[in-house]
């Protein structure tokens, strides 16, 4: 994983979305995230996660307002810390944690629910840091106080699963989303179905499906996703989609991608077809008007099992619906609201229109492609998202090769040439060997078209080069069908090359 330097967080600002807090604490938070190593394509959905606990962590401040007297020094200082949030110039997350710490010592003895309440805050503060691990162990503590009342005990279990949980998500901890998920089983779940907590089993449920289906895609096999729909299928089973309609949305779109997953893992149709029709039913509730971001993300999960839908299936009608579906998501997710991920759907969309391209014969959709890849490279840049830059050059060097190939034209094949090398300067041979093979096949492959278009000797040389570069890192990697497919366009390339010298002989006689 490439990590943010230091120097970069001065020039991250254009890829954020604009946020309610002030300056000093969202620089606590890029603050966690930097000792933390994430990469910069992380920080924006992390910055979001984060001011998501805040917001939690104000609720329980007002909470806490409201069941303490109101001439109490307790209620003073909660109203206090309250307010910094949003108005201190000078606050930190660090001195609301120390803040915290202060008043849950000075109710541990007198009022159990306060004192479980502000480990909860503390719990979220260590959360908004990138600090899960202390956060879910505040969460356990409070947890275990005596005397609180079953729905906080609930309440403060199953936010220690979600942070457990978070971070092996972010930080790929295998490790902490198995404890999540066996927290969420043999605590969370229970305690919810014992004391008929109807909403709360539904919620345990979608965040049980959700982990599970984490390490589903992360692990060959089929065990963690079947498990993941199995734990959405139980969660629907509750209620009906009008009792608790965002928990009940969330877990359509949860089945849907489990079911995605599984579909093009098994190359089934069936499954992928049910997916969308989870997305389709998440859509009901999760409205362009009501729930913006949340429909774009819906609408991206379904986009994407389209495309692989149409994909296999060769088939323009879905994945000309796949392209509909991304230009739709771009209502939402705009260059200035939210910039990575419309650079993210742009790179989709890109990725869409190639694939339908290929089924059309004018080169107007493979160009939309190419403007959409371009587009994408706007705010996918080589010093502030290089993994992005480089997989972006990949599919871009791609699509102009097919237009090249449609138009029979050399100077965009040369383009395509262009879009590969660039890739190479972040997937190089020693930290990305496998990338570095794949790119180096693309770019002989697009070399040879060349050749072949130009005439160009020394372009069906270097083809020869990056071909049998490419296979011997293949060959001493034991992938057979990645050997046999470099070893058949070698052979092509030394036949161009052939041809070539052969033509160029002929003429000087």
């Amino acid at each position: 994983m490439i990590q943010v330097r230091p120097w970069e967080m001065q020039n991250i600002d254009k890829l954020l979305p604009k946020f309610a807090y002030p300056n000093p604490v969202i620089e606590s938070m890029l603050d966690g995230m930097t000792r933390k190593g994430v990469s910069t394509s992380q920080i924006p959905a992390l910055l979001k996660a984060s001011c998501d606990h805040l917001d939690t962590l104000v609720s329980r401040l007002d909470e806490l307002c409201q069941s303490v007297p109101e001439d109490s020094t307790l209620l003073h200082d909660l109203s206090s810390l309250k307010s910094c949030f949003h108005s201190s110039e000078d606050f930190t997350l660090q001195k609301a944690a120390s803040w915290l710490a202060d008043l849950q010592s000075l109710t541990a003895e007198t009022n159990p629910s306060s004192s479980a309440t502000l480990r909860e805050c503390q719990a979220l503060i260590s959360a908004a840091m990138q600090n899960h691990l202390s956060g879910a162990e505040f969460c356990h503590l409070a947890s275990e106080t005596p005397g609180i009342e079953i729905l906080q005990k609930w309440r403060l279990s199953h936010l220690e699963a979600m942070l457990l949980g978070d971070h092996g998500r972010e930080f790929g901890d295998e490790t902490a989303l198995q404890n999540a998920i066996d927290l969420l089983r043999n605590q969370v779940l229970i305690l919810a179905r014992q004391h008929t907590l109807e909403e709360q089993q539904l919620v345990t449920l979608e965040t049980l499906g959700r982990f599970l289906g984490v390490i589903g895609q992360r692990r060959s096999g089929t065990r963690y996703l079947e498990e993941s729909i199995q734990a959405y299928q139980k969660a629907l089973e509750l209620c009906r989609p009008g009792s608790f309609p965002a928990t009940w949305s969330a877990v359509q779109n949860g089945l849907g991608n489990a079911l995605g997953a599984l579909g093009q893992r098994q190359s089934d149709d069936d499954q992928c077809e049910m997916a969308i029709k989870a997305f389709e039913e998440a859509l009901r509730f999760r409205t362009e008007e009501k729930t913006p971001d949340d429909w774009a993300s819906t609408l991206n999960n379904m986009a994407a099992v389209l495309h692989s839908l149409g994909r296999k299936n060769k088939d323009p009608k879905i994945l000309k619906r796949a392209v509909d579906t991304y230009k739709e998501i771009l209502r939402i997710w705009t260059k200035s609201d939210a910039p990575i991920d419309w650079a993210t759907t742009m790179f989709n969309l890109g990725t869409a229109l190639g694939s339908l391209g290929e089924h059309r014969r004018g080169p107007r959709t493979l160009e939309q492609a190419v403007a959409a890849y371009n587009s994408a490279l706007s705010i996918r840049s080589h010093d502030l998202l290089p993994e992005q830059w480089a997989v972006t050059h990949n599919n871009l060097g791609t699509a102009l090769q097919k237009l090249a190939e449609r138009q029979d034209s050399a100077e965009i094949m040369q383009r395509a040439v262009e879009a590969y090398e660039n890739t190479l300067d972040i997937w190089t041979q020693e930290i990305m060997p496998m990338s570095w093979a794949m790119s180096m096949a693309n770019l002989g492959v697009a070399r040879r078209s060349l050749a072949a278009m130009s005439g160009n000797v020394e372009s069906a040389e270097r083809a020869v080069n990056d071909i049998k570069s490419a296979v011997k890192i293949f060959r001493s990697a034991s992938h057979a069908k990645y050997t046999e497919l470099g070893e058949e366009q070698l052979s092509l390339a030394r036949q161009q090359l052939t041809q070539l010298i052969v033509g160029d002989d002929s003429g000087t006689r």
